[in-house]
């Protein structure tokens, strides 16, 4: 039995010793497990009975108890209750095609485990809450997953009543619930609190306080700051960029925005703009928010701003922040990833060393080289005033790294995950031609990394996935780490059980090669671009295997 460290990633050292007698049944070293089991919450055959969409889950997120690291909680977009491809009892009388998002139907995952992350119990969708089944929202997917304190009265909060977590992501209004015209359909930000580690969840709230149904909000992040040494203590940070009007360019207006709840997450106060609104047309396009807070409760919210990652820093605890500043460069992934066929970004994680006093923070990102993707790690010792030359992290020995996250344990050790793609031939794509791996590189508070591991016990084949309008493969956005003195926790996209389709591998060639492939999100902003007629679109129950689009969420455990 190893022993777990009872503290989160950045609670307060006066916590340790209090808990240290705390132990947990642990692990073995590199344990790799999937979180989403069953795939389908009550139906214990379903990870092999399951069909695309339905089996479908990616873009994860995790989070670890302050106070008992026996619990951890996490999420992924989630798909298992899309009914799948084709006609039937929920879809009705449509093509053997149509693999389309059902509308009404959540897509945010829960799953919960008791001993350190050894085992998982998938609970279904928040939307199978009471408390969401009595809202006028649905769940879209996108989630962040933190814990923080709970209210302890009077605008203050202890670890002494226990840990609140939060899950926040996407949301838009159930059929007949929008006080808009039913041409509008924004997107919010909505946010639920558990006080009993991921069972039951409160009414979801919305922390996009402004009303405009022209807006599509995406790319949130949250954070709770979770160090009881901070004068703001149990503040709640979301982030989220805002699309104004966009178009099929990606030349409508984004800015980042921040808001802040001081009561636990029933209310968030007005959101702040952190960026001008420049856009993707100009080369300016700001998105992929990531929030952390240091002891001294400065907060610090990173984001890719053209060709650079920027942090902007609040030091009164989210009351105002100053002008961005620079961090590092950064250059795109190439999009796809030269023998796959998925969409990438470049986003960047953000953490700070919990340590009383400490003014070091540390941000990975994922940038482009002559070689090849590589994960990358820039620090600060002045509170993010300046930033060491990013050191990179990554090698060739992993392949093309991507889709990294970064924590930092509460002795300061820094780590971060990546996944890595490898491909023999990366002039083409399809099953068969690429493999990924998840790995972990750990450096000592103040001293420099190590030769990343490997903590996949098998690799995934990314043509196993797929949009759910078969345009292009799917691997999501981004992945989560959170780390303990004693553990890491690594949660990425897993399609290891998945089988590709060499119909669907034809059908998006086709795409790809005469500009047709388009993102999902983007797809009903085109017109008079169209693919292959519909006869000629790939069936998925019809011509592919039973597995094809099986992707699952598996946490990778270290310590």
């Amino acid at each position: 039995m190893l022993a777990l460290s009872p503290s989160s990633s950045r609670a307060a050292a006066a916590l340790l010793g209090a808990l240290a007698a705390l132990a947990v049944a642990a692990p073995a070293q590199a344990l790799d497990v999937q979180a989403n089991a069953p795939q389908v919450a009550g139906d214990p055959g379903s990870d092999t009975t399951a069909r695309f969409p339905t089996n479908k889950q990616n873009e994860p997120s995790i989070a670890v108890n302050p106070v008992d690291a026996s619990r951890l909680i996490a999420g992924s977009n989630d798909e298992q209750r899309q009914p799948a491809c084709g006609p039937g009892l929920v879809r009705g009388d449509t093509a053997p095609s149509d693999c389309s998002f059902f509308f009404g139907v959540g897509t945010d995952g829960v799953y919960t485990s008791s001993n350190g992350g050894s085992t998982w119990s998938n609970r279904g969708l928040l939307d199978d809450q009471a408390s969401w089944q009595a809202s006028p929202y649905i769940s879209d997917g996108d989630p962040v997953i933190v814990y923080g304190p709970k209210p302890a009265g009077g605008g203050h909060f202890s670890y002494a009543n226990g840990a609140r977590a939060y899950y926040v992501g996407l949301g838009s209004y159930k059929g007949g619930q929008s006080p808009f015209n039913a041409n509008k359909a924004p997107e919010l930000i909505l946010v639920s609190y558990s006080d009993d580690n991921g069972v039951t969840w409160s009414t979801p709230v919305r922390a996009t306080t402004r009303d405009n149904p022209n807006t599509f909000n995406d790319k949130n992040s949250a954070w709770a700051d979770d160090n009881p040494a901070s004068p703001s203590f149990g503040n709640v940070y979301v982030g989220f960029t805002a699309f104004r009007s966009a178009t099929a360019t990606g030349a409508g207006n984004e800015p980042v925005f921040v808001t802040r709840s001081t009561d636990g997450g029933t209310s968030f106060g007005a959101s702040q703009q952190l960026s001008p609104a420049g856009n993707n047309g100009t080369g300016n396009g700001r998105q992929g928010s990531d929030i952390t807070s240091g002891p001294d409760g400065s907060v610090y919210v990173a984001f890719e701003q053209g060709g650079s990652q920027v942090v902007a820093i609040s030091r009164d605890g989210g009351t105002s922040y100053a002008k961005a500043r620079t961090i590092g460069p950064v250059t795109d992934l190439a999009d796809p990833i030269p023998g796959a066929n998925f969409r990438t970004d470049s986003f960047p994680s953000i953490g700070a060393d919990p340590r009383g006093g400490s003014s070091r923070i540390y941000a990975s990102w994922s940038t482009r080289t002559a070689n090849g993707g590589r994960t990358v790690v820039a620090s600060s010792s002045n509170r993010g005033v300046t930033w060491s030359t990013p050191v990179t992290v990554s090698s060739a020995a992993e392949g093309y790294a991507l889709f990294d996250a970064l924590d930092v344990a509460p002795n300061g050790r820094v780590d971060v995950g990546f996944q890595g793609l490898k491909t023999d031939h990366p002039d083409r794509f399809g099953t068969g031609n690429a493999a990924i791996d998840a790995y972990t590189a750990s450096a000592p508070a103040g001293g420099a990394f190590g030769t990343p591991v490997k903590t996949t016990s098998a690799s995934s084949d990314p043509a196993a996935t797929a949009q759910n309008n078969l345009g292009r493969q799917f691997w999501g956005d981004y992945n989560t780490m959170v780390s303990t003195n004693a553990h890491t926790w690594f949660i990425a996209t897993d399609a290891r059980t998945g089988e590709g389709c060499p119909a669907v591998d034809a059908y998006q060639k086709f795409l790809s090669d005469n500009g047709l492939a388009r993102d999902e999100e983007l797809e009903d902003r085109f017109t008079g671009q169209d693919g292959p007629a519909e006869g000629d679109k790939p069936a998925p129950p019809v011509d592919c295997p039973p597995q094809f689009g099986n992707s699952d969420v598996w946490v990778s455990i270290t310590g």
